[in-house]
C-alpha cells in the first residue's frame, strides 16, 4: 500500500493507447466530451456526473490516482452501491480510469499480514490517445467551427498542472453543441419541410404536436444556419416561436437572419465574427416585428397577399363587365329603331334622294 501510488506502480497500470492526465480539468474535460456520454439515459448520466465530481475532489494529484471505496461514495451521492459499481465498469470501458490496485474486504485480508481493515481500490485517471478514425465528409457539407472547441491536453504538456487548468467555454455550452451536433449527424432528410408552417399535421392538433414540430423547424434552422448551432434547440424554438404561430416558415426566418424589412441585405458575417450567437439572433428577429412586439409579415406572406389582392382586383374587374353585359341585355327591344340599321353610304344616298325629289316637286305644289 505504501508504493501502490508510485510513478512506476501507476505508469505499468496504465494500458496501451491510454496516458495519464496532466491535470483533473483535462480529465473532467475529457469525460464530458467522451461520444459515450450522448447514448445514456438522462439518470444514467446524472449519476455519471455525479461520480466525476467525487472523483475531481479526492483524486490525489501528485500521482493522478484515486483512492476510495465504493461504499463511501454510494453514501455521499446518495446512490446504490450497484450504481457507483456501474459507473466505475462505464469509465474503465471508455478508457478513462485505470485499475492500479483491486479492493478487498477485511474479510478476506490473510491474517498473515496482520492488518483488520479492509484496503480500498485504487484507480488511475486517464485518457485515450487514440484518434477515432475521421468519416468522409461530403463536399455539400460545411465542416463545424472549431472556435470553442478547447485544446487538447497534449498541447499543453509543456505547462505545470497549474497552468493546464486555464478558463474554457462553460460546460454548457459544449454540451449543448454536442446535442445539436449529433442531432444533425443523424438526419437523413429534412426535419421539416421549408416552406411549410408548423402547424402538425394530425387530425387532432395538441400542444405536445406543436412542439414537437417547431423543436423539429428548429433543428432544420440549425442545419442550415451553422452558427445557430451553437445555441439549443429550446433557445431557437424559444425565439422563434411568434413567429411561427403567425404563420413563419424555415424559408421566412432565414430571410430574416439575411435580409431586413426594408429589402436591404445585411453585410456578410462568418461564423468566427459572431462572439453571441444568442444576441445576434435576437437582434436579427427583433428587427420583424412592430412596435408591440408582434412579428410583421415575411417576405412570402406579403408576395401572397400582393398576389391575392390582385386577384381578387382581377374578379371584381370581370364581376362588373359581366354585370354591364347582361344589363345590356336587358334593354327592351322597343328602345331601338324598327329593322336592321342600314350602312351609312345607303342612309346617306336616301337622304340626297329625298331632298331631290323634295326640290322637284316644290314649284309645282306652289299657288
Amino acid at each position: 500500500m505504501e508504493h501502490e501510488r508510485s510513478k512506476a506502480v501507476v505508469l505499468r497500470a496504465v494500458p496501451k493507447g491510454c496516458q495519464l492526465v496532466k491535470h483533473v480539468a483535462a480529465w473532467r474535460r475529457a469525460v464530458l466530451e467522451h461520444p459515450s456520454l450522448e447514448l445514456m439515459r438522462a439518470d444514467a448520466r446524472a449519476n455519471l456526473l455525479a461520480v466525476v465530481e467525487i472523483i475531481c475532489r479526492q483524486q490525489d494529484p501528485a500521482s493522478r490516482t484515486w483512492r476510495t471505496t465504493w461504499d463511501w461514495v454510494a453514501a455521499k451521492i446518495d446512490r446504490s452501491r450497484s450504481t457507483v459499481a456501474r459507473v466505475i465498469r462505464h469509465l474503465r470501458e471508455a478508457g478513462l480510469l485505470a485499475v492500479v490496485a483491486t479492493g478487498r474486504s477485511a474479510g478476506r485480508t490473510p491474517a498473515a499480514t496482520g492488518r483488520t481493515q479492509g484496503e480500498a481500490p485504487v484507480y488511475a485517471l486517464i485518457h485515450n490517445t487514440v484518434q477515432p478514425a475521421v468519416e468522409p465528409v461530403e463536399i455539400t457539407d460545411t465542416p463545424v467551427p472549431t472556435k470553442w472547441e478547447s485544446l487538447s491536453p497534449h498541447a499543453r504538456e509543456e505547462l505545470s498542472p497549474k497552468d493546464a487548468a486555464t478558463p474554457r467555454p462553460t460546460r454548457k455550452r459544449a454540451a449543448q453543441r454536442r446535442e445539436v451536433v449529433a442531432a444533425l449527424s443523424r438526419r437523413t432528410a429534412p426535419l421539416w419541410p421549408r416552406h411549410a408552417t408548423t402547424e402538425p399535421l394530425t387530425e387532432r392538433v395538441t400542444r405536445r404536436a406543436r412542439k414537437e414540430t417547431q423543436r423539429a423547424a428548429a433543428l432544420e434552422l440549425q442545419h442550415e444556419a451553422i452558427v445557430l448551432r451553437q445555441l439549443t434547440t429550446a433557445h431557437v424554438v424559444s425565439v422563434c416561436r411568434p413567429f411561427f404561430q403567425a404563420g413563419w416558415t424555415i424559408a421566412d426566418v432565414l430571410t430574416a437572419l439575411d435580409w431586413t424589412p426594408q429589402g436591404t441585405r445585411y453585410g456578410f458575417l462568418t461564423v468566427e465574427g459572431i462572439d453571441n450567437p444568442a444576441a445576434w439572433l435576437g437582434a436579427r428577429m427583433r428587427a420583424w416585428t412592430h412596435s408591440d412586439g408582434t412579428p410583421m409579415r415575411s417576405r412570402d406572406q406579403r408576395v401572397a397577399a400582393e398576389a391575392a389582392q390582385r386577384r381578387a382586383a382581377a374578379r371584381a374587374a370581370a364581376e362588373r363587365y359581366a354585370a354591364r353585359t347582361a344589363a345590356a341585355a336587358a334593354v327592351p327591344a322597343s328602345s331601338y329603331a324598327h329593322g336592321p340599321r342600314q350602312p351609312f353610304r345607303q342612309r346617306w344616298a336616301a337622304q340626297i334622294a329625298a331632298g331631290q325629289n323634295q326640290a322637284a316637286g316644290a314649284p309645282a305644289s306652289a299657288p
